[in-house]
């Protein structure tokens, strides 16, 4: 696979890859399997199914109280799982995407982060769509039950990021997250997972407040793509190279290198925020490992 594009092909092999991890947790998050923290995640919602009597074991919790006293004896209502989970899958394709100073641009470990997450949701059962974006154009998918719908959504990222490759100059439309989270506000209800996958370099005031609306009565799940060259704040004398061509970057004054480093604690900042104080989880990839091996990383660390 080029490390700077991604085709259609390249994407499908996450179809047969499997890595033994899940993003949802297997249990409900009361589950007593789920151990002393409660998850981050929903999981599936519940539906109610029938009154029994109580037996030893059952969660006093679900004890029908009306109807113990009607009959004088103990009763627990019982639920079911519901069957499906909608998922959609918010891809950024823009120009801030085009950039890696490792192995990999940011917009390809995006594109293959998408289709990771589109291939797991069909093979639980699932309904899958999403929206993918870049600087000019958004693409939008509904939510179907059927890998050829996750083939659309694919193609349209593949096609997506050709254009990123072949595009010679950076655009600033700071707008397109926002508005493509406003897009999927619109249409989302609740109980809807949704994974938005973007380096949130362009993520706006009302794009957070939109994040933590939808988070309300979905589940969010902020993939982060970050390179090692966003960490350094300061650039003075830096020389990039490829192999064959040097980039030098002049030296800058105080108050450039101060506003970057303002701009990636700030980032950074409003990311934790996310996921200590509104309970939104968020998953970072870099560009400099493959995504196999950092999503076998993740899950295993936790």
């Amino acid at each position: 696979m080029n490390k700077v594009s991604v085709t259609l092909r390249a994407l499908l092999k996450w179809e047969h890859l499997i890595l033994g991890t899940d993003i949802l947790p297997r249990q409900r998050v009361s589950s007593i399997l789920a151990g002393r923290h409660y998850s981050m995640m929903r999981g599936r919602g519940l539906d109610f199914e029938e009154v029994r009597n109580y037996v030893p074991g059952d969660d006093i919790r679900n004890i029908d109280w009306k109807v113990t006293a009607r009959t004088k004896k103990t009763h627990t209502k019982v639920f079911n799982e519901e069957k499906e989970r909608p998922a959609l899958v918010l891809v950024d394709q823009s120009s801030y995407m085009r950039f890696g100073s490792q192995n990999y641009l940011k917009s390809v470990i995006a594109a293959e982060a998408a289709a990771l997450a589109a291939f797991r949701t069909i093979k639980k059962g699932d309904r899958c769509g999403g929206l993918v974006f870049n600087d000019d154009t958004m693409d939008w998918f509904s939510p179907r039950r059927s890998r050829q719908a996750v083939l659309q959504l694919l193609k349209s990222v593949s096609e997506h990021n050709a254009i990123l490759l072949n595009q010679k100059h950076i655009k600033n439309n700071g707008l397109q997250l926002e508005h493509s989270l406003k897009r999927i506000a619109n249409y989302i209800t609740h109980d809807y997972i949704l994974s938005i996958i973007s380096d949130f370099s362009q993520c706006t005031v009302n794009g957070y407040k939109l994040i933590r609306k939808i988070a309300q009565h979905n589940d969010v799940i902020c993939v982060h793509i970050e390179d090692e060259l966003d960490l350094i704040t300061d650039k003075n004398n830096m020389i990039i190279s490829d192999g064959e061509k040097q980039l030098f970057w002049k030296k800058s004054k105080s108050k450039v290198i101060q506003s970057e480093k303002q701009d990636n604690d700030g980032l950074k900042d409003k990311l934790n925020t996310l996921q200590r104080k509104y309970r939104i989880p968020v998953i970072y990839l870099n560009t400099q490992q493959t995504l196999e091996d950092q999503i076998k990383s993740i899950f295993k660390s936790r």
